[in-house]
Formats: structure tokens, C-alpha cells, sequence
């Protein structure tokens, strides 16, 4: 009975989306209201952010706890990261209110908190699309939406650079939403200037379709930063969506069906192919992986219902430790199918029942190998050190 109620929530959720969105457009354009002082989902300055919680990790295959690295002093932190959370704000509006909402505190604990021991973490409130809004924007119904968002990201990029960074390296990571500002951010600053090229770690950009020319790690959203091929490398982009279904059904990973690169002014079209980095190759660890969330449960809404709450076949675990890591472990590849370039995941023993989400795998892109990524982030923090 929970699962039938579970997805008759879901269906009218999704109902509810598709008709707010015709609403929406109907609507017809909006007045913008320009971006205010940031309003910092996670920095430095803030205790006990989201991107704060500890590491401690049990692993449910094996049953064993990892302590988590330990707080590291802020000022003993490296290098800097900006984070971009995906769409999860569940607001009937076209834009998301300008201020912290339980479901951007979950999602910053679900994506960046994790490289939190490796950086100083500024996360910025954006007033992003919602999910309400999404389907109109795809269409092209609502662009004014997409440009209130990407206002408040650049004010608070630029709020950072001049009172944060002080020469320091930064590593962006991004999401769905979160890569698409994060593209357009790029291509307008790093992509443009040499010098802050210069400290530029590392981009995790991941299912937002990053488009480099046909055959080339560079040449469609950037002309001077790559994608990495290569463990140690720094300075180049992370980027891939996951797939577990092969032929796959998606709006990412296909250049030419690419309506939500249109809609952000980025790359799309023959001329390109979306970009997928291995990050087994990339971190030089190839071994299977879990899913690794934290065990609290995500903030009330259509993701959490789309999550099933953990993003792991035990819906709701009673694990004591801060972080969950599943019983499935998976390996991956980047596969180019039927014109869709994307990290196809194939599950492992031990396999569990319903290792990914409802409906696909997007919402856990990010978290299929997490500590893998924040080695990566590691391997590249150390090699951009060593060559300053």
C-alpha cells in the first residue's frame, strides 16, 4: 500500500507540475527584479551550514562505520569551492524565493558536504527555476525565469571574487541547474581570462550536458579549459550524466535534443557532442561503487519522493552514522548510444533490489561514487599546488 500511495504521489506531483507550467505560459513575461545582497547557503563564515555535517560513513554491504576525516580548520583549507545546487525547490512560481528552504539545506548536504574536508565551501541562494516551471522553460515559454536565476549567480560570484577569493584556487561543482549556470558563468570568466585560469582547480559539471566540439576536449562552452583525461590533471572539466538503461530516454546527453542548452544561450546542435569523463580513470581507483548519502532523510517534496528518501533501496535507514553508503555497488563507461553520450552504470553483485531512483538515474549522478570525485578534487588541489 505505501509503495501504490508513494507513486500516486508522484503522479500528481508530476500532473501538478505540467499543469503549472501551462499556466506559466500563458502568463507571458514577467518583470525581473534585480539580484540583492547574497545570501550564503553554506561559507565559512557560517557554523553548522549544511555543508558542515560530519563524515562518519556505514556501509551497508559490509556493515562497517568509517570515522570521517575530521574537521579541518577552515584557514587550513587549500583552495575554495563553489556550489551550484540542482533544481529542487518545489515552489509554485517560476523563480525560487531568495531565501535558505529545507530542500536546497538537503540537497547541499546530499552533493557538497563531502568536499567540505578538502575546501572552504561557498554556496550561494540562487532564485533558481523551479520544478513547477521547468517544462515551460524547456519550451521556451519562460526565459525571463532562467535569467533571474543566473543574475543572482553571477552577483554572488562576483560578490565571492572580490571578498573571498583573494588569489585563491577554486574548484566550481555543479548540478542539472547548478551546471548550466555554471557553464555560462565559465564561459563569461574563466574561459575569458587567463589569470583566473590560473586558479582554476577543477570544474565538476555533471548532468547539465557540457558540449565540446566533435572529437576535441575543448571548443563548444569553452576554448581554453578541457575536459580531464587524465588522473592529476587540474584546470579541466569533470562531466558526464548517468544512465543504468541502455537504449536510454533522456533530455542530456545528446547534443542535438539538447532544448535546455538553448534555453541557457550555450552550445547545442550537430556541431557538438555532450561531454563524458571517466571518473575511474580520472581518480585511478576502477573498483566498484556505492551510492553514498547522508542517512537523514531529504526534505519533504518531489525529490524526496523521487529519491524514496535516500536514493537507496532501504527507504528509510536507521543507520547512527551521518552518511549511508547502499548494498549495490556499480561500474561504469562512457557509452555513445544511439547519440546519447552518457556514463552507463551496470550494477554488481551484490545488486540491491532498486538501486537507483524512481524514474532514472539523474538525481544520484553525483552521489554513484562520491568520495571518488572528491579524490579527484584531492589528486587535483595537490597537482595545482605543486605547480604554482
Amino acid at each position: 500500500m505505501s509503495f501504490l500511495l508513494k507513486r500516486f504521489s508522484v503522479a500528481a506531483m508530476i500532473t501538478a507540475v505540467v499543469a503549472g507550467s501551462l499556466v506559466y505560459a500563458a502568463m507571458g513575461t514577467a518583470i525581473a527584479e534585480p539580484a540583492g545582497p547574497t545570501t550564503w547557503l553554506c561559507s565559512p563564515a557560517i557554523s553548522d551550514d549544511p555543508c558542515d555535517i560530519p563524515g562518519d560513513t556505514a556501509d551497508l554491504a559490509s556493515g562497517t562505520v568509517t570515522p570521517g576525516p575530521g574537521a579541518v580548520p577552515e584557514a587550513d583549507k587549500p583552495v575554495d569551492c563553489f556550489y551550484l545546487y540542482p533544481t529542487v525547490t518545489n515552489d509554485v512560481a517560476l523563480n525560487a524565493p531568495p531565501h535558505v528552504v529545507p530542500e536546497i539545506e538537503s540537497i547541499a548536504s546530499f552533493q557538497a558536504a563531502r568536499f567540505a574536508s578538502k575546501c572552504r565551501v561557498f554556496a550561494p541562494v540562487y532564485r533558481q527555476t523551479t520544478m513547477f516551471a521547468l517544462p515551460a522553460v524547456a519550451a521556451g515559454a519562460a526565459p525571463i525565469s532562467v535569467d533571474l536565476a543566473y543574475s543572482d549567480v553571477r552577483a554572488a560570484w562576483d560578490n565571492y571574487m572580490a571578498t573571498e577569493n583573494n588569489g585563491r584556487g577554486v574548484i566550481l561543482i555543479g548540478h542539472s541547474q547548478g551546471t548550466f549556470m555554471l557553464r555560462k558563468l565559465m564561459r563569461e570568466t574563466f574561459d575569458q581570462d587567463a589569470a583566473l585560469r590560473s586558479r582554476l582547480v577543477g570544474a565538476f559539471l555533471l548532468g547539465g550536458n557540457v558540449e565540446t566540439a566533435r572529437g576535441s576536449t575543448t571548443g563548444g562552452d569553452f576554448a581554453n579549459i578541457p575536459l580531464c583525461t587524465e588522473q592529476g590533471q587540474f584546470g579541466c572539466v569533470v562531466a558526464y550524466s548517468t544512465n543504468t538503461i541502455l537504449p536510454t530516454i533522456s533530455s542530456l546527453g545528446n547534443s542535438e535534443l539538447d532544448a535546455w542548452s538553448q534555453q541557457w544561450g550555450l552550445p547545442n546542435g550537430s556541431a557538438y557532442q555532450v561531454a563524458c569523463t571517466d571518473p575511474a580513470v580520472l581518480s585511478g581507483d576502477d573498483r566498484p561503487v556505492g551510492i553514498t548519502v547522508p542517512s537523514a532523510p531529504f526534505a519533504f517534496g518531489l525529490n524526496s519522493l523521487l529519491l524514496q528518501y535516500t536514493a537507496l533501496p532501504e527507504s528509510l535507514p536507521t543507520s547512527a552514522s551521518t552518511w549511508i553508503t547502499g548494498r549495490g555497488r556499480a561500474v561504469g563507461s562512457c557509452i555513445d548510444s544511439a547519440g546519447y553520450n552518457q556514463y552507463h552504470l551496470q550494477f554488481v553483485e551484490p545488486q540491491p533490489v532498486n538501486p537507483v531512483p524512481l524514474l532514472d538515474s539523474h538525481l544520484i549522478d553525483m552521489n554513484v561514487g562520491l568520495d571518488r570525485l572528491v579524490d579527484i578534487a584531492h589528486q587535483q588541489t595537490t597537482a595545482w599546488q605543486s605547480a604554482r
